[in-house]
């Protein structure tokens, strides 16, 4: 049967560039395609053939949102765990850990996400010694809230048998402490935990995340899965995609050139992880970090390894993405991309790097001269670097450093693109709140325009996938994917934004209203 709609009385912001106003009032939707946008005159012809009319009183409706960096099955599976993003002290943290053993049987494990050591008194992680004692008769695993670290507990470490030799794996008096960072959590402990889970728990690991990211107004994501983090899972969420309720581009994060191919993906990569993460110390600098002098941050590859993987997908035209969230871990990759492109040029390959949270600014002109675009999570600011002062972050780095951070005007003004996403689970589902953050940087000088940070979220995050004629915008014969919004961001105070509530979320046409809870088995209605 033939669906069609005419959306008046809205406040339509169609984020099409080419169009000269971006704003409109009126909207016809036929077989989950646009048929028109423009003015309520223009939909008489519409209207006149009994096409349904919908009042929108007002409200305003953008592209949907799309969110280019998340970990859909990882996403899934830290929702249904502990969280420890609120606790304040370690005691805390193993109360909740003991409640939760409390109601689970014997010998099955207990999981606790989002912890952020630096939000507690004592600014560590757990030890296996303060599991034990808390929690006897379960495995127990913590993550750190960056996914770049993580605290286990004896069960644990005899079940996943780590070797000692293990880089990452602390040890004292050569005995686990149960802290386990990078390079080892990375190699070893997420394969490990994924290995664990069952089919059944993984498809309901993903509806449990695709239903969140649909209450937040994102209709795509670009699921960064598989390979170290979850062996296999980039074809379960493949197989399983056309069961989401939302739309889903496919990154495996793998250097197996074959079984990307095998999938029919055009593209690899994602959080193949150059290096690690600033908050654990192993996000690689040219520098040390400033409150440790001796630490330089952790590469995980080899620049040989780097150069031959990145050459060989290159030479197979796949998109290629990359994690690197510092300046040593962009050379190497940066290094390898420009290689690989002068070996076997290609005009339009769109090649990513994931995060560029301190690139140096002669990094930034050779990303724009080689057509490497940025992949950046705003909302990292008010999560772990400071939205006033970047005060969390100036301990780590100092202060003369800061004015690289997260540079947004900086890249834009070389004309390097930008697409937005949050890392989720590493922070949650909300474009909104990027939006609000990449608009009010600490750094004054690297602060973006209300349309430049939606765009991060919609044209160009379309864009980054090859998606550009589907979807970014609403204009005629694109998909019908738009999240309606009680409030204007471009007409409210900056600081406000984040604070807008999502009234409804269209998917090709379909709509689903965001007024109730989603428990992963059905949609948002």
């Amino acid at each position: 049967m033939t669906q069609k709609k005419v959306i008046v009385n809205a406040n339509i912001i169609t984020m099409a560039s080419k169009i000269k106003d971006l704003h409109c009032r009126a909207l016809a939707i036929e077989n989950g395609h646009i048929a028109a946008v423009g003015s309520e005159a223009r939909m008489a012809n519409f209207i006149n053939q009994g096409w349904p009319i919908e009042d929108f009183n007002g409200k305003t409706v953008l592209p949907g949102f799309i969110d280019t960096h998340e970990h859909l099955m990882l996403t899934g599976s830290q929702e249904t765990s502990v969280h420890l993003d609120k606790v304040v002290s370690k005691d805390e943290i193993l109360e909740l850990m003991s409640d939760r053993a409390s109601i689970t049987p014997k010998g099955d494990w207990v999981n606790g996400s989002f912890l952020n050591e630096q939000n507690i008194k004592e600014k560590t992680m757990p030890t296996r010694d303060d599991l034990d004692r808390a929690i006897p008769d379960h495995p127990v695993f913590i993550m750190h809230v960056t996914c770049h670290m993580c605290s286990l507990n004896t069960k644990a470490l005899e079940i996943l048998n780590l070797p000692l030799d293990l880089e990452g794996l602390d040890l004292k008096g050569g005995e686990p402490t149960g802290l386990i960072r990078d390079p080892g959590i990375l190699t070893f402990v997420h394969p490990a935990m994924a290995d664990i889970v069952t089919a059944d728990v993984k498809l309901r690991n993903l509806l449990t995340a695709a239903g969140m990211a649909l209450k937040k107004g994102i209709t795509t994501v670009h699921a960064l899965d598989g390979g170290l983090l979850g062996p296999g899972d980039t074809a379960v969420i493949w197989q399983n995609r056309h069961q989401l309720p939302i739309h889903v581009v496919c990154y495996n994060q793998s250097m197996n050139i074959e079984e990307v191919k095998d999938l029919d993906l055009p593209r690899i990569g994602g959080c193949i992880c150059s290096d690690g993460a600033f908050e654990a110390h192993t996000a690689a600098l040219f520098e040390p970090y400033s409150d440790e002098p001796n630490n330089y941050g952790t590469l995980t590859y080899s620049q040989e390894k780097m150069d031959d993987f990145i050459l060989a997908a290159n030479r197979e035209g796949l998109q290629i993405a990359i994690h690197c969230e510092s300046e040593r871990s962009i050379e190497q990759v940066l290094w390898a991309m420009e290689k690989a492109l002068k070996t076997n040029p290609r005009k339009d390959h769109r090649h990513r790097i994931e995060h560029l949270e301190l690139p140096t600014f002669n990094q930034i002109k050779r990303m724009a001269k080689a057509g490497i675009m940025a992949s950046m999570q705003p909302a990292f600011i008010p999560a772990f670097i400071g939205q006033k002062d970047m005060a969390i972050y100036e301990e780590l780095l100092g202060k003369t450093r800061l004015e690289r951070v997260h540079p947004y005007r900086t890249i834009l003004n070389a004309g390097i693109p930008i697409s937005g996403g949050s890392d989720s689970p590493v922070t949650p589902y909300d474009p909104l709140k990027g939006i609000q953050a990449a608009v009010n940087h600490p750094n004054p000088l690297q602060r973006v325009s209300v349309f430049d940070a939606i765009a991060m979220f919609t044209s160009t995050a379309a864009w980054s996938a090859f998606e550009e004629n589907e979807k970014g915008t609403l204009e005629k014969g694109k998909f019908a994917d738009l999240v309606v919004l009680e409030n204007d961001p471009f007409k409210i105070p900056t600081d406000q934004i984040q604070d807008i509530e999502i009234h409804s979320v269209f998917i090709k046409g379909k709509r689903h209203l965001i007024n109730k809870p989603v428990d992963g088995n059905e949609e948002i209605r």
